[in-house]
This record gives structure tokens, sequence and C-alpha cells, in this order.
């Protein structure tokens, strides 16, 4: 067992630990404290992460702001990580837009920021995109829906398992929209490929929650 002596010193330890920890460091220990909710040590924590410029920390904090309610201080870290060119720092920034939450409503912006988090690798912003040209969101006209570019954003969304991405596919090659050529056998591929995502989808993911929609 320690003595005082040697308590003493290990609380010092942790100290000094905990006032030499660099942005890297509070993320994590941020990170943590919310995933067993202790959100407001998390926000604490989080903060002095991302006001050393971490933009994980920045979005984050921004997507914990948000669901306070704290929306313009969430749009503030969101255009910051997007600042340094992070996909979900865009993405969140596009969201905030589409909702006019802390920012006056734009969904042209929001579809500017949203194709930066595609081009940058965010997934979910490959799926909002796409489903705007196939719903008319974010300010897409009735024109852009039946686009090359729709065609595109569409192709895209199917590339990572959009079933709606996946289901318009296989409409337009039956029909020839997009100015595409009918091609029965190609939209049976897509119905099956369609159908068998469903069947990973009901066996594997009985629980999923629908994501929240991004205007």
């Amino acid at each position: 067992m320690w003595g005082k002596q040697g308590a003493s010193i290990a609380l010092g330890l942790l100290l000094a630990a905990a006032a030499w920890a660099g942005p890297t460091e509070d993320f994590a220990s941020g990170r943590s404290a919310y995933q067993t909710g202790d959100v407001n040590t998390a926000i604490s924590l989080l903060r002095k992460s991302a006001d050393q410029g971490h933009a994980p920390a920045q979005v984050l904090l921004a997507q914990i702001l948000d669901q306070s309610e704290q929306n313009e201080e969430a749009v503030k870290y969101f255009r910051l990580a997007a600042d340094q060119g992070n996909a979900d720092g865009f993405f969140g920034l596009g969201a905030m837009y589409a909702s006019g939450e802390g920012v006056a409503r734009d969904l042209g912006a929001a579809r500017g920021w949203m194709v930066k988090a595609a081009d940058a690798g965010n997934v979910q912003a490959v799926q909002t995109v796409a489903m705007a040209y196939m719903s008319g969101g974010l300010a897409v006209s009735e024109s852009e829906r039946g686009s090359p570019a729709a065609l595109q954003w569409i192709e895209k969304a199917a590339a990572l398992d959009s079933l709606p991405a996946i289901d318009r596919l296989a409409v337009a090659y039956r029909k020839g929209d997009f100015a595409l050529p009918v091609d029965v056998k190609k939209a049976e591929e897509y119905e099956a490929r369609a159908r068998k995502l469903r069947n990973v989808t009901i066996t594997t993911k009985p629980g999923k929650k629908a994501a929240k929609p991004n205007g």
C-alpha cells in the first residue's frame, strides 16, 4: 500500500497529466465522457480541444450543441471544422442551413455544403444529395431531377448501397429515364440487388432507427 507521500505524488502526476493533455487527448476523453452519458464533462473537454483547432472535436461538440438546441454555437463549430476542410463539418453546416437552425434557412447553400461534404468522402452527404435529386429537396428544380447530374448522384448513392437510389435506377432502366436506353436486364439486376439488401436489413438490423431527414 502507498503511504500518504506516495498518494500525494500519484495525485500530482494525474493533475500534471491533465494539465498537459493536448487537444487530441481532450477530444478522446470528451468523446468517452459523451458515450457514457456525462454530457457536461464532454462539452467542457470537447470545447477545450475544439478551441485549439481540433476539427473532430469541433464537429462532435457542434453535434451535441445542436441536440441541445444551442444552434448558433453549433453553427460556429461546424463552420470552424468546415474551414479546415473537414467532411463532417461540411455536412453539419449543410444540415444547419437546410433546417434553418442557428442560421437563416438557405437550401441552395445547404446543397453547396452537402456537395462539398460528399466530395470529401461523407457517405451520408452523398445519400442526401442523391435523395434531393430524387425528391426535389435542397432546392433541386424539376428540370434538374432528370439531368445527367441527377443520374451521377443517384449512381454514387447506389454504389454505397442506398436502397432508394438502387430502386430509382431500376425504374430508370425500365422506363429509359435520364436518357438511358431501356435495359430490362439491367433493371432486373438492380431489383435483385435491392431485394438482397432488404433481406440483409431485415435479418441483421431489426431495431435500427431511420436517419433524421436533413431538409
